[in-house]
């Protein structure tokens, strides 16, 4: 005889005398519901860890899909102890090992084609019983007819105490644990089932999270939420999949390199906007797919003592947690067609104060002017920083974040309105520019020099009198501009009237100068700078420590390319010929990360300036994209930490602090122009030099950077200003005179030899004739 239970049937022929609840005449059967009705989320037991959790959407009966099952496993709580987790036709397949045990027919499909509904029969082997299931597919149907099965099993085992018909020892088990909980209970009345001690229903929000991933969470939640893939992004090597998931009439987004990973994270979301938690913060962990290496390593969330939050490295959406922490905040958009990085501008004002963010997009503005609030308003830290916060690399504090975006800002406000009007010229792939502040505050920070460039200077065009720019990629020329602002502080003390203007000092011995206490410079570049900075997979993981620190590639000194873009590792002689250039021989330039490294040492000053002032180094290098904290350091500064010895005083090794702005720049896959934009202070207008020729356009004046005007700068120093040493100099060349301050030579010589110990190449220097022009100070100059 068949049974039907909420989509479940049964065969209780031998089940009359057993069940009181079964009715005379076999039509119906009255089962009573228990009080202790809870979800499967709440099902008391512990799951079991090493089986497969089943398919999303395959096993109804566990996802409660519809309401019939899991009215029947309320029911019935001691088989969910045993089948929550899994599939009960693998148990009823470990129950009846003999070959054919199992038999499962469909009997027919009912229902419009767009919903149809399957019966399946079971029959077992030697048993007269046979179960019915049925569900809105043959898996489902043939599950439910499984659990059906296991109900009768489970329940003819408990009321006879016959444990025969339970053939897995494991479940057998199970099931006499239960029988063991069944003596401690009594029966009412009405015949429902209550235990001496029944235990505190437990809330909702309990949730073991430490073995679910955020999909499942929220299924249990949720029932029949749906995710749709809004749009997929990136290269067809390394896609980014962003999903969209609606709950409750609120759109939630995430993305990541699988749909999967893009759901979870989705999920994840809507978990953190609905679930309080004692804590009153968001999930403390998730098991999540494991290709995403970020989303299963960090906290989310910490609350200090204080109150105040300090958002994790796998932290909300900026705007979403600023919109959370201050629900009437204000947006309003500007845009700049000229400018293609940073068209849109976004301004968020809270409580009367602004935060300004920009971007490509809208979108990019919005979330970089989030982060600028959040760094002031509360104890914000982006991702990237998270891992490095007590690293070797240094303590990055809300301060420095707030610095390194008002630096990144400036740098960028100060090119829009320096080339307003200037589309063509507005043109650019690389930005660089040197901010000066007078202390640990941007309240008094001013702008040196902005710059542009990426090329050097075709062979062909090389000078013997300093005329030309060899190197034009922007974070070069910025540190020429640098330069040449030294030599205007520097005439500046030439005159008694203005010298307390200037930003330099005697010495206590009255010999050379010195800088101002609190006098700083700060080096912006929109990218990593060009050699080993730059060496690296774009969307490879942040560790503590490089993967392949013993990777051929890692530190080498590297060369530019003559008038194209990229570097290559130097191989061969380290000395180059005029006539073999002239030649055709390719010109070779020294890479940024190399130079960058060679002011960390040397300072910035370079080595005429080095007659009159002492060594000056960088504060902080500013990134606007590309930032990988380890490779940086290592290009910058570590690769010769280990090798460098001798350095006279006061040189030393500088290392600055390493940061990267909010307003992060997207790739530009577009080829780079011709020509390098400069403006210094004191400039009214900016001027444009042709990279293949490394002069102005239209030839007929010198860069104002170029070697032999500061070198005529120079000569006219010597007339009026006391040097280091105490002597003037007899050179009579640009070359003799960098030659001529012996400390400088001395450092610089330790500086390669490290490179050399340290087994990374040897510094390619340019033709001694080059600079061996003569050095001529200018007739009219006057203070």
């Amino acid at each position: 005889m068949l049974l039907e239970l909420n989509g479940v049937t049964l065969t209780i022929a031998n089940m009359a005398k057993e069940s009181e609840t079964i009715l005379e005449n076999n039509e119906t059967v009255e089962m009573s519901e228990s009080k202790e009705t809870m979800d499967v989320k709440d099902v008391e037991g512990k799951t079991n860890n090493s089986a497969k959790r089943p398919h999303e959407g395959t096993n109804s009966l566990l996802d409660c899909d519809s309401p019939a099952p899991c009215t029947l496993l309320d029911q019935h709580k001691e088989v969910s102890e045993i089948v929550n987790g899994r599939n009960p036709i693998s148990i009823l397949n470990e129950l009846f090992t003999a070959p054919s045990s199992l038999r499962y027919e469909l009997l027919e499909a009912q229902g419009p084609d767009h919903s149809p509904t399957f019966i399946t029969l079971l029959k077992i082997k030697d048993h007269e019983e046979e179960f019915k299931g049925s569900g809105p597919s043959k898996r489902i149907a043939k599950s439910r007819a499984a659990l059906g099965a296991l109900l009768y099993m489970f329940e003819r085992s408990r009321k006879v105490g016959d444990l025969s018909v339970v053939k897995s020892e494991a479940v057998s088990k199970q099931v006499r644990k239960i029988l063991d909980v069944e003596e401690s209970r009594t029966i009412d009345g009405r015949g429902d089932e209550k235990t001496s001690e029944k235990p505190a229903k437990k809330k909702r929000t309990e949730i073991d999270i430490t073995e679910k991933n955020p999909v499942s969470i929220l299924n249990e939640l949720r029932v029949g939420l749906k995710y749709e893939v809004e749009a997929v992004s990136g290269p067809p090597h390394h896609p980014v999949f962003n999903v969209r998931v609606e709950v409750d009439g609120q759109t939630y987004h995430g993305s990541g390199q699988s749909k999967k990973i893009a759901r979870a994270k989705a999920a994840e979301q809507v978990l953190q906007s609905f679930i309080q938690f004692p804590t009153n913060g968001i999930i403390l962990k998730t098991s999540a797919p494991k290709q995403d290496g970020d989303f299963t390593s960090d906290k989310v969330a910490e609350i200090k003592k204080s109150g105040v939050p300090v958002i994790g490295s796998r932290d909300k959406n900026p705007v979403m947690l600023l919109n959370e922490l201050y629900p009437n905040v204000a947006y309003s958009f500007t845009n700049n067609d000229t400018d293609v990085v940073n068209r849109f501008r976004a301004v968020i004002t809270i409580k009367g104060e602004e935060f300004i963010g920009t971007g490509s997009s809208k979108k990019n503005a919005k979330s970089a002017a989030a982060k600028l609030a959040l760094a002031k308003l509360i104890n914000y830290t982006p991702s990237v920083y998270l891992n490095n916060k007590s690293s070797e690399y240094g303590l990055v504090t809300k301060d420095k974040l707030l610095m390194a975006d008002g630096i990144g800002r400036m740098v960028n406000e100060k090119f829009m309105e320096v080339m307003a009007g200037d589309i063509q010229h507005s043109r650019r792939k690389v930005l660089a520019g040197i901010v000066m502040t007078r202390g640990p505050t941007l309240d008094d920070a001013e702008i040196i020099c902005v710059t542009t460039g990426t090329k050097c200077v075709s062979g062909g065009h090389i000078c013997l009198n300093g005329s030309t720019l060899n190197d034009m990629h922007a974070e070069i020329i910025a540190r020429r501009c640098l330069v040449n602002f030294f030599y205007d502080q520097l005439e500046i003390l030439v005159n008694p009237e203005t010298a307390s203007q200037s930003i330099f000092t005697k010495r206590q011995n009255g010999n050379g100068y010195k800088l101002l206490p609190g006098i700083e410079f700060h080096l912006y570049i929109n990218t990593a700078p060009c050699g080993d900075a730059r060496i690296f997979s774009p969307h490879e993981d942040q560790p503590h420590t490089d993967r392949h620190p013993n990777r051929i590639s890692r530190g080498q000194l590297r060369t530019k390319i003559e008038s194209g873009e990229g570097t290559i590792p130097i191989k061969g002689s380290s000395i180059q010929t005029w006539d073999g250039i002239i030649q055709g021989e390719r010109l070779l330039t020294m890479s940024c990360s190399d130079k960058i490294c060679k002011w960390n040492v040397l300072g910035v000053q370079g080595a005429l300036l080095s007659h009159f002032i002492e060594p000056i180094y960088l504060k902080s290098i500013v990134l606007g994209s590309l930032m990988k904290e380890q490779h940086l350091y290592r290009a910058i500064c570590g690769r010769i930490e280990q090798t460098l010895q001798g350095l006279p005083p006061p040189f030393q090794l500088n290392r600055p602090e390493m940061l990267r702005v909010s307003s992060v720049e997207v790739r530009q896959a577009q080829k780079a122009p011709n020509f390098a934009v400069i403006w210094s202070r004191g400039m009214q207008l900016p001027e444009v030099v042709m990279t293949d020729k490394g002069r102005p356009e239209g030839g007929a004046k010198l860069s104002l950077v170029c070697k032999q005007n500061l070198a005529k700068r120079f000569a006219w120093l010597q007339e009026w200003l006391s040097p280091i040493g105490g002597r003037r100099i007899t050179a009579m060349t640009y070359a003799d005179a960098k030659e001529s301050i012996k400390t400088y030579v001395v450092a610089r010589q330790a500086l390669y030899d490290a490179f050399k110990k340290a087994q990374l190449g040897v510094w390619v220097t340019k033709p001694m004739e080059q600079d061996m022009f003569e050095l001529a100070a200018p007739i009219d100059q006057q203070f």
